[in-house]
């Protein structure tokens, strides 16, 4: 009787198992069908590729700028650019160009600015530097989160260079173009007390012939020892300059280059350069140190120590920009 029972019981228990296994498996296809027909029927409207949040004309929080871009990499990218005994103001400055040059690489699916780890930062300040330069970048960072500088609404190409020849260059003279209206020519005398100013180098015509290599001709390279100063100096032609000083167009052995082509050929600080002959060799003169467009560090630390706020200095070396704030 006992067993009779129990086996009346357990098929009562196994018919309740297989029952509820059915309506839970039915539950379980209702629910999914319900959840992901009307997320099938959204796509087949909008398109698959096209994002239910941009079709409503914004953006959601994981796709914004500011989660593309992460303001942790700029004390890096300043400390590669500038260095750290430069005036606060001047830092700050210099964080809104990095900031904007990032963000406009991200426009234009770019690569980012370089800039520097810890460990090399530390082995570029000095382990006993370390805490108090950091503590610098970081404050210049945060002083100016989020702002940009912009033109037409557009992130600006905020070039920069280390010190000018006394006036920075005009974009539309180097480019021909007027892409990069707000690139004009600025006057930066206060660069001439810069130790990167002036640069004298002295050349014999053949190392100056040697070093130039495919700049010259054949025939000019096989007579390299037979040579004069004067005789390289006629084959050294500057035939146009922009306002700022700088070469735009050289013709070397009959061939036009142009003034940053032969300046980064030879290593010279800048394309404002001039030649002479000086007891049968020729002297390079070059005036200030690098490409000489947009903003002069040096001369922004003079701004910055002169009391110029950074947005003034930037104002001053960029033409027309305004500034806009991220993230806000």
């Amino acid at each position: 009787m006992g067993i009779r029972f129990n086996a009346v019981i357990f098929a009562i228990l196994n018919s309740y198992t297989i029952l509820m296994k059915r309506y839970l498996s039915r539950f379980i296809y209702a629910a999914a069908f319900f959840t992901f027909i009307p997320i099938i029927f959204t796509l087949l409207i909008q398109g698959i590729g096209d994002s239910p949040y941009e079709s409503a004309g914004f953006i959601p929080q994981e796709m914004s700028t500011e989660s593309l871009f992460d303001e942790d990499i700029l004390p890096g990218i300043v400390a590669n650019e500038i260095s750290m005994e430069t005036e606060l103001e001047a830092i700050k400055a210099q964080a809104v160009i990095a900031r904007t040059n990032c963000l406009r690489a991200i426009e234009q699916g770019e690569e980012l600015p370089e800039g520097l780890t810890k460990g090399e930062m530390i082995r570029l300040w000095g382990q006993e530097n370390f805490t108090e330069y950091y503590g610098r970048l970081e404050e210049g960072i945060s002083a100016t989160k989020g702002v940009v500088m912009v033109y037409g609404g557009s992130c600006i190409r905020a070039d920069f260079h280390t010190a000018s020849a006394g006036y920075t260059r005009d974009a539309g003279e180097l480019y021909g173009n007027a892409d990069f209206p707000y690139l004009k020519c600025k006057d930066s005398r206060m660069d001439i007390s810069s130790e990167d100013f002036l640069k004298v180098v002295f050349y014999s015509p053949r190392q100056i012939i040697e070093k130039g290599g495919d700049l010259f001709g054949e025939e000019t390279k096989g007579a390299a020892d037979a040579k004069a100063a004067a005789d390289i100096l006629s084959q050294l032609v500057v035939t146009k300059r922009d306002t700022a000083g700088y070469v735009i167009e050289i013709t070397i052995d009959g061939v036009p280059h142009s003034g940053e082509e032969v300046r980064l050929k030879y290593g010279w600080n800048s394309s404002a350069f001039s030649f002479k002959e000086v007891d049968g060799e020729i002297r390079v003169v070059t005036k200030g140190l690098g490409h000489g467009l947009g903003l002069s560090l040096y001369g922004a630390n003079q701004l910055a120590a002169g009391g110029y706020a950074y947005k003034d200095i930037l104002k001053y070396f960029y033409d027309g920009i305004e500034f806009v704030t991220q993230y806000d």
